[in-house]
């Protein structure tokens, strides 16, 4: 998943949550006024900070933090995870089974799982919204969550226009059945929460529109039909989402909370202000100066996960003299990335010298970065420019929500170290990841979040025909590298061919890894259940308000 925080702030949602904020703060003197924080854990009704407006409520569509927070309250897929550990778990299948070769995966539907409109929810409607989810006139940016199943790359690449020669299949209503063109050993923990799995109501999406277009309206509230915990009731546009619990999901009578409001709060100060307040039980994050300060004071209000999440710089190598491996290294080798972490974000930033995250479920890079200036130097004067003499100008590019001062300090580094001019250009969110898609970029700040806990759902990223590779690198043995390891049964020889993969990738350098994340933010004592997984995964199920 794409790492994309939008910040322009609505300037209602601004003054709404300061003067919330600061009508409880001024009577906080003399008689307690009564929050929203207190009223919903009377009424069992969460409110959390949402990272700005969500952009779509489509599964098969969304592509923004905004819209992942909110689709798992209104939707369920064939399985679930355990809330910390991410294991899979039963979802609307009540059990499942994989042949001995791994290549078939069968799936028990309960008799139970239902729609919110009441509708049974059957095998066929999980063919359908597959159909959907790879049809090319959608244009999903997830279809590569499917690459394991037969077919479905061809499908969705417009090479194949049968969809009945996709590897599923429902030999009745409650059994569906999953063919891999390739043993995937991972593939429980694809299909675990990702939206894009999900499935759709038939019914609704062809009375509004066709099966393959977006935006027609279907998931307004006096529209929707989904199938999770919660089912959507109102939709105020940059105010507030409100989703109540459904009475038709199977497992109803285990969902503790009345009904969650995600407020959209696109600024992190906002956000704080009005947790302080006793309007929000949960912020989506906290201004950077704020969780220091937190993280400092040791707070128990403050709340950090680690992720499975990098954030990197693409290089576009198809730019001289970018092209040249040894000019890649020396920017990477020139950063002091430990410096950057501990003077800007110490609660949420950890140093990255490789591209998978610390914190991968049985992982270990057998390659690491380091902090070496003067190599850095030495690179640079070996590929043609010593002390930077006769580098072209070249610009860093951002979007106007990445850290600036993280931006600036990199910058700055490349000038004294090795006494080059790089120029920063920020642009807002859409036209940056415009232009990294069109690769009109020298160099750019980015990120990844994992979809999957698995190695594979970082480095498939770089794959020479990857629809989300913005750099221009390809390598034939890098793809060879990541096949085989995708076909490979062994685990152990797996690991290795994906650490070996790895190796590549950090000594070629088409990216720059710069740091990992831990999420924190901050959450009312009164939340409990609240899910801690490195994929951020919220499970809204599985909460419960009690004031302490």
């Amino acid at each position: 998943m794409e790492i994309r925080r939008p910040r322009t702030l609505s300037a209602r949602v601004a003054l709404v949550a300061a003067a919330l904020a600061g009508a409880a703060l001024s009577e906080a003197g003399c008689s307690r006024r009564v929050t929203a924080v207190d009223e919903g854990d009377r009424t069992q009704t969460l409110h959390v900070g949402n990272a700005g407006e969500p952009g779509e409520l489509d599964p098969h569509v969304i592509n923004s933090p905004p819209d992942y927070q909110i689709i798992t309250a209104l939707f369920e897929g064939l399985l679930t995870a355990e809330p910390n550990t991410l294991a899979p778990l039963p979802g609307v299948a009540e059990r499942w089974d994989a042949s001995a070769d791994g290549l078939t995966y069968t799936f028990h539907l309960r008799a139970s799982a239902r729609w919110s409109n009441g509708d049974p929810l059957t095998a066929e409607d999980f063919l359908y919204s597959f159909h959907r989810a790879l049809s090319p006139a959608l244009a999903s940016q997830y279809t590569f969550l499917f690459h394991a199943v037969r077919g479905a790359d061809a499908f969705a690449a417009g090479k194949l226009t049968d969809f009945s020669q996709v590897g599923f299949s429902a030999p009745d209503p409650r059994t569906l059945v999953v063919r891999l063109a390739r043993p995937t050993p991972y593939f429980p923990g694809i299909i675990t929460g990702n939206p894009i799995w999900f499935p759709v109501h038939r019914a609704t999406i062809e009375r509004h529109g066709r099966i393959d277009q977006r935006g027609t309206g279907w998931t307004r509230p006096e529209s929707f039909v989904g199938n999770g915990p919660f089912v959507l009731k109102e939709w105020q546009p940059n105010q507030v989402i409100v989703a109540e619990k459904s009475p038709t999901y199977w497992d109803a009578a285990h969902v503790r909370l009345h009904a969650v409001h995600f407020h959209a709060i696109d600024s992190d100060d906002t956000q704080e202000l009005a947790f302080r307040a006793g309007q929000l039980h949960v912020t989506s994050s906290v201004p950077a100066a704020k969780a220091t300060a937190y993280f400092a004071a040791n707070s128990p209000l403050l709340l950090r996960t680690p992720q499975l999440l990098i954030r990197f710089i693409d290089v576009n190598t198809a730019r001289p003299p970018l092209n040249d491996q040894r000019v890649r290294l020396a920017l990477a080798l020139a950063l002091d990335r430990t410096r950057f972490c501990e003077r800007l974000e110490p609660a949420r930033m950890t140093p990255a010298y490789s591209i998978v995250p610390d914190g991968m479920p049985g992982y270990r890079p057998f390659v690491r970065l380091k902090e070496d200036p003067a190599a850095a130097r030495a690179l640079l004067a070996e590929a043609g420019f010593p002390n930077g003499t006769g580098f072209p100008p070249l610009e860093f590019s951002s979007e106007t929500g990445a850290p600036l001062e993280l931006v600036q300090a990199i910058q700055e580094a490349w000038r004294t170290q090795l006494g080059i001019k790089v120029s920063l250009l920020r642009r807002e969110s859409r036209t940056h990841w415009d232009a990294l898609h069109l690769k009109q970029y020298d160099l750019a700040y980015g990120g990844w979040a994992a979809d999957y806990p698995d190695a594979s759902a970082f480095l498939d990223l770089w794959k020479g025909d990857g629809g989300w590779n913005f750099t221009s690198w390809s390598d034939a043995h890098y793809d060879e590298l990541l096949a085989a390891a995708a076909s490979e049964t062994d685990p152990a020889a797996r690991l290795k061919r994906l650490q070996v993969a790895e190796s590549r990738l950090v000594n070629e350098l088409p990216v720059i890894p710069l740091s990992f994340d831990r999420d924190v933010r901050l959450i009312q004592p009164s939340v409990h259940g609240w899910a801690t997984n490195p994929l951020l995964r919220p499970d809204y199920k599985s909460v419960w308000l009690a004031a302490p």
